[in-house]
């Protein structure tokens, strides 16, 4: 296609693009877009970046090379193109304006200012061919207008002050002297959360959903969908609600992309909220056994009666991913407190990366990383390292000796590290920290006595009294081992910890603490079913999630017979394998699979009288690395005395992507017209022919496809 008729295209666009954002701009009250346009508008933040930077280049283009200028030509396909982009960022974003309540004023600035972007970046495509004077002057009015609205926008996203110059502040952690024991408990925990976490989007500066978390006030008075902090219809509050959300979900707070609440701080918020969000009551009135002393007493422990607030703090956002999240424990402080997630992705490099931040580490959470004694060598670098979790962290309690170097050391967590008395008692030897919590499965009740006995400055805890360290609960169970569902089955959870409560779904999604379905008795499936448990309990990370998919198959063939064989090597128990309700799942060396390679898996079942059948499953294992292949095509025949055979339907599937999971077993399914009711059917499920380019080393040869079982309904 020529530049001209490119040009000509993206020409006529613009008078489409142009006419819909005005009409979306004045009438942006009045529109209320569906699902799909909703999800168009958050493609705004993704490409707005194109025309801003276009439009500075081009602004500098006509103000200062109009006597080198590039052909017509191309100098006109570059503005329609931007003109282009811009138009349709300007109507994402004001798609994107429906999802989301932002400052008025502030919205509304930027909205026009877009449209002004867009227009004028319409009206240079024409102005190509004015007078040199005139077009510096375009090109200066141009350039304000975008430093003005991209301005507006920064200030949308990052708060009114995004660009004000750091100002110097001072403040005490205590007020006048006092000690946090005698602060408010919202002043001395809750507060420095709303400070950190929320008040970016929920402040004076910026007031997302018409609510502000600065204020006591603001808090009690809620936003424009209600009250916060009390429940109302399900006695759950909207505050923890929104916060238990999916990260995937738009509700979820706070927002995907912004320093997620920790583990500890949402076990703050909820302890407060459910003992009544009360906004007086002091640290010293708490009960003794109240969950919040803990956490006041925690940042009594860390805290100095003087704190002068810290300005141009280092950046924790280099530190943070998926794996790793490190916070400043609240606005001002320069302690930080680092949390690894994740044990399968661990990566010690993350670890020193930290090295940078190493003065202000204070609290650092490593439950459950596989951990080496290099790792080891890199954290006692931490100086000011106050508390360490080390649970399940593989390592051996020898090696913790150097542990004991660390001069600001109070709190240690070992848990799931095995060690005899012996071995205990030399790392307590000559310890400077003041608390220790260990398990061992080897242990035994008179000999941790003994040991507390012996070391009565270390308050020894034994056992899963942690709910300050913020433990990793274990996986629960599900105590049902067949994945077949005849007519039913019935599901049994378990889980072997004490006041640990199992949330569960049958839909496919996962389970968040508030939404989901207790687990209380046994219940029962009659579906297919993907079934998901999660563990959670108050003050400990919740588990894993376990999932088990369940497959319906309520109808067992009279006769089963291969008409092809598979591979010697993957020949499982001949055609009862598929028929034997014995699933493989994601191991190819057992004996429950059939493999097929060189030739098509043809297979034919049959019925001692008429059968209809609405549809045919077959479970199939995928390992790429194997050369294990997704099944590329069902195709079935029926017939009435077996030998003349009637097509009756044809599935095919798409040829696998690299990045597709892989090593899992997956439900391939082929189903049939309505009334489909023969005695015999036939079978034939094809193998990808020839790999994909990505798979280079053996690009054109033929996959493998293993097929353990047939599900008929």
């Amino acid at each position: 296609m020529s530049e001209k008729k490119i040009y000509q295209i993206l020409e006529m666009s613009l008078w489409v693009l142009n006419p819909l954002l005005l009409v979306l701009a004045v009438y942006n009250q009045v529109i209320q877009p569906g699902l799909f346009l909703q999800w168009i508008g958050k493609l705004h933040p993704l490409v707005l970046h194109f025309p801003i930077v276009f439009g500075i280049l081009i602004a500098m283009y006509l103000l200062f090379f109009n006597n080198r200028r590039v052909p017509i030509a191309i100098e006109k396909l570059v503005l329609v193109t931007n003109a282009v982009i811009a138009s349709g960022v300007v109507i994402c974003g004001l798609l994107l304006s429906k999802q989301n309540s932002y400052d008025g004023d502030l919205i509304n600035l930027h909205k026009w200012g877009g449209i002004l972007i867009a227009l004028l970046s319409w009206l240079s495509i024409y102005l190509l061919e004015i007078k040199v004077e005139l077009k510096k002057y375009f090109a200066i009015f141009f350039g304000i207008v975008l430093i003005f609205s991209t301005h507006k926008g920064a200030q949308l996203t990052h708060g009114v002050n995004a660009l004000s110059f750091p100002e110097k502040a001072e403040a005490s952690v205590a007020g006048n002297g006092e000690t946090v024991a005698e602060e408010t408990v919202y002043k001395s925990i809750v507060a420095p959360i709303f400070t950190q976490k929320c008040i970016g989007c929920h402040g004076v500066d910026k007031m997302k959903g018409d609510l502000r978390l600065d204020t006591p006030e603001y808090i009690i008075k809620g936003g424009k969908d209600g009250l916060i902090i009390k429940g109302e219809k399900n006695n759950i509050a909207m505050l923890i609600e929104v916060i238990h959300f999916p990260m995937a979900n738009e509700m979820h707070m706070p927002p995907d992309g912004k320093i997620q609440l920790t583990a500890r701080e949402i076990s703050i918020l909820n302890n407060w909220i459910k003992g009544g969000a009360n906004f007086t009551i002091k640290g010293s009135e708490l009960n003794k056994d109240d969950s919040l002393k803990l956490f006041v007493s925690k940042v009594e422990s860390v805290s100095t009666p003087k704190f002068e607030f810290k300005s141009n703090l280092p950046d924790l956002k280099e530190f943070n991913s998926n794996y790793c999240t490190t916070n400043y424990l609240f606005n001002g402080s320069d302690e930080i407190e680092v949390n690894f997630f994740q044990g399968t992705f661990y990566n010690s490099e993350n670890l020193k990366k930290l090295e940078k931040i190493k003065d202000g580490i204070i609290n650092l959470n490593m439950s459950g990383m596989p951990l080496k004694k290099e790792d080891l060598d890199i954290i006692v670098q931490f100086k000011n390292l106050q508390i360490l979790n080390l649970n399940n962290t593989q390592l051996e309690i020898s090696a913790l000796e150097v542990l004991k170097t660390l001069p600001k050391l109070k709190s240690v967590s070992i848990c799931g590290i095995e060690f005899e008395d012996s071995s205990l008692e030399k790392f307590l030897d000559n310890a400077k920290f003041k608390e220790l919590n260990i398990w061992t499965v080897k242990g035994t009740e008179k000999s941790f006595e003994k040991i507390m006995v012996k070391y009565p400055s270390v308050k020894i805890t034994v056992g899963d009294n942690m709910q300050d360290q913020v433990m990793k609960i274990s996986n629960p169970s599900i105590e049902q081992d067949s994945l077949i569902i005849p007519t039913h089955v019935d599901i049994k959870l378990k889980h072997l910890l004490k006041g640990v409560v199992i949330k569960y779904t049958t839909d496919g999604t996962d389970p968040d603490s508030l939404k989901s379905m207790d687990y209380k008795e046994p219940f029962r499936l009659f579906d297919n079913t993907v079934l998901k448990i999660k563990a959670y309990r108050t003050g400990w990370q919740s588990s894993d999630i376990v999932s088990r998919t369940y497959y319906k198959s309520e109808i067992h063939p009279d006769s089963i017979l291969l008409l092809t064989q598979p591979d010697p090597k993957h020949k499982g128990n001949g055609a009862k394998t598929l028929i034997d309700y014995d699933l493989g799942e994601t191991n190819k060396y057992t004996d429950k699979w059939l493999g097929y390679q060189n030739s098509t898996l043809d297979f034919l079942i049959g019925f001692n009288e008429l059968k209809t059948l609405h549809s045919v499953y077959l479970n199939a294992f995928i390992e790429f690395g194997a050369e294990i292949f997704p099944i590329a095509a069902i195709t079935a025949q029926g017939s009435n005395d077996g030998k003349l055979f009637k097509k009756i339907a044809e599935t095919t599937f798409p040829m696998p992507k690299k990045d597709d999971p892989s090593l899992i077993a997956k439900i391939f399914t082929c189903k049939f017209p309505e009334g489909t009711t023969y005695k015999y059917y036939k079978f034939s499920v094809s193998n990808v022919k020839k790999m994909p380019a990505w798979r280079k080393d053996r690009k054109g040869k033929p996959a493998w496809i293993f097929i353990d079982e047939l599900f008929l309904n």
